[in-house]
C-alpha cells in the first residue's frame, strides 16, 4: 500500500518540481528534485491501473523547500510518463524557495494545473505570482516552460477583469 500512495505521490512531486517554481522556474531550488515527498490529506484514492492518484482534504504537499496546500489533488500519469496535476481549492497555495537566493516564489488561485508532456501551467480564478516585491495578479495565469512565456488574463469566461503587475526596477550597481 505505501508503494501505491508513494508512486502518485512521486508523479506529483515531479509535476510540482518542473511546475511550480513559477515565478522563475529555472531558478527554483534545484536540490528539491532529490527530497523525498511528503503527503498529508485527510484521505487517499489510488487506482495504480490507471495511474490515478487523489488526495482530498487538507492537502499538504511537501518536497524540500516546496510547499503545496490544496483541498483536492488529483494526479495523473500517461503511458510514456507524464505528468498532469489538478490541484483545487478556496486558494490554493504553494512556497518554493529560488536557488541561491534568500527569497521565495509563492502562487495562489482556486485551480492549479499542470501538464507535463506540454510542460504547461496553468493558475485559474483569482490567480497570483509573487516573487520577492514584483506581484502578478489576474483571473487567469500561464506559463510555458518551455518558451518560459507568461501570460496573465484579467477576465476569463466572459467575465471582467484586469490584471495587476509590480516590477521592481533592476538595480544599477556603480551609477549615481
Amino acid at each position: 500500500m505505501t508503494e501505491l500512495i508513494e508512486r502518485p505521490g512521486r508523479w506529483l512531486a515531479a509535476a510540482l518540481a518542473l511546475g511550480l517554481g513559477l515565478a522563475a522556474p529555472a531558478l527554483a531550488e534545484r536540490a528539491d528534485r532529490d527530497k523525498p515527498v511528503l503527503i498529508e490529506a485527510n484521505s487517499v484514492r489510488v487506482d495504480d491501473n490507471r495511474k490515478v492518484a487523489v488526495y482530498e482534504g487538507k492537502v499538504v504537499l511537501s518536497q524540500g523547500t516546496m510547499m503545496l496546500t490544496a483541498d483536492r489533488i488529483e494526479v495523473r500519469q500517461d503511458a510514456e510518463g507524464f505528468s498532469f496535476g489538478d490541484a483545487r481549492g478556496s486558494q490554493v497555495y504553494f512556497r518554493q524557495k529560488l536557488e541561491g537566493r534568500p527569497e521565495y516564489a509563492e502562487g495562489w488561485a482556486d485551480r492549479i494545473e499542470y501538464d507535463g508532456r506540454a510542460d504547461k501551467l496553468r493558475l485559474t480564478g483569482n490567480a497570483r505570482l509573487k516573487r520577492g516585491d514584483e506581484d502578478l495578479r489576474g483571473n487567469l495565469i500561464s506559463y510555458d516552460g518551455a518558451t518560459e512565456f507568461y501570460q496573465a488574463q484579467g477576465g476569463i469566461d466572459g467575465a471582467p477583469g484586469r490584471v495587476r503587475a509590480i516590477i521592481q526596477p533592476k538595480s544599477r550597481t556603480g551609477q549615481p
